[in-house]
């Protein structure tokens, strides 16, 4: 089963200020009583208005930043398939609220979020051939697997001896698979190294294509029965330099020095204004690392040249 990564940080469409008071500027009536677009906007300011304007800029930003992709179809795609895997709309929205998403598209907005960044970073970072050489050496292909999730080790035995028998591995999944990819017949698409839970991940990679686990697979969801889909061979390192690229990157985004290096570097080159002055500093976070790199270059160049005045005098006498 496929870990995911959530933030807790929230999303609110942002409202569009109109120039008056007229029924167009109104978002709700009741009676003689109406709140206008004017007073909700400054009622969300208070509440997510921060944390939500900051994730709308830092999405322009990154898009900027990454240029012509796919991301927003792909996070569309990903909402579906994990709408379906815990059951629908309404389930998913219970499982995304204790999350601390507000709704769907706030859900949505920060898949998104977390697709553009890595990008933005590989676009402003140095790979090197001996990088890409060094990663290769540890590489690893993505790999299909399908899997049947169930909750009782006897019923996972039962089903490794039907498929040992003859029985259908896709047909087993839809009607005993506990998770989502039941209705796919257990196919769980590709992925690649930390993925997966770590007893999924282990085990699958020592199948060979066709292969099914003669063992329950047991981890904290359940008992997995899985069978190799498909098993990439690995290819040259010219092949697999675009693959080779992104596990680099997401290596260096997890040096927290690195992440907030370029983080702050690519805020400041976006020169965001803000016209509103209640959000004034509100990329303040995002330029911190980029502060501290100033303030240690300007230390060393008032170091420098207070050596460089001290030593004067020195010099003169010397020459003298």
């Amino acid at each position: 089963m496929k870990k995911l990564t959530l933030s807790t940080v929230t999303l609110l469409t942002a409202v569009t200020l109109a120039g008056c008071s007229t029924s167009e500027n109104v978002v709700t009536s009741a009676g003689n009583q109406t709140i206008t677009k004017d007073e909700f906007y400054e009622a969300m300011k208070d509440s997510v208005g921060e944390t939500t304007l900051q994730r709308m800029i830092l999405i322009n930003i990154f898009e900027n930043e990454a240029g012509t992709n796919e991301f927003a179809k792909e996070a569309d795609a990903e909402v579906t398939e994990s709408m379906a895997s815990v059951g629908g709309e309404e389930a998913f929205k219970g499982f995304i609220q204790e999350m601390g998403f507000a709704s769907i598209e706030d859900y949505k907005q920060q898949i998104l979020l977390n697709k553009l960044l890595p990008e933005a970073i590989k676009n402003r970072t140095e790979i090197t051939d001996e990088d890409l050489a060094a990663a290769y050496e540890s590489y690893e292909p993505q790999i299909n697997a399908a899997h049947i999730l169930v909750d009782d080790e006897d019923v996972a035995k039962d089903l490794i001896k039907q498929i040992n028998e003859g029985a259908d591995f896709a047909e087993l999944a839809k009607e005993n698979s506990t998770d989502g990819s039941a209705e796919n017949g257990g196919d769980l698409g590709f992925f690649g190294k930390g993925q997966m839970v770590p007893e999924f991940e282990e085990v699958a990679y020592t199948l060979d294509e066709g292969e099914v686990t003669d063992t329950p697979v047991e981890s904290e969801y359940g008992y997995h029965i899985i069978k190799m889909l498909e098993k990439p061979e690995k290819g040259t390192l010219e092949e697999e330099t675009e693959q080779l690229k992104d596990i680099i990157i997401q290596e260096k985004i997890q040096d927290a020095a690195f992440f907030n290096g370029k983080l702050a570097e690519i805020v400041k080159d976006a020169d965001v204004k803000v016209n509103d002055s209640d959000f004034k500093d509100i990329m303040a976070p995002f330029l911190v690392e980029e502060e501290a790199v100033e303030a240690q270059d300007s230390a060393t160049t008032e170091t420098e040249e207070s050596a460089t005045t001290e030593s004067t005098p020195e010099t003169e006498e010397s020459a003298e």
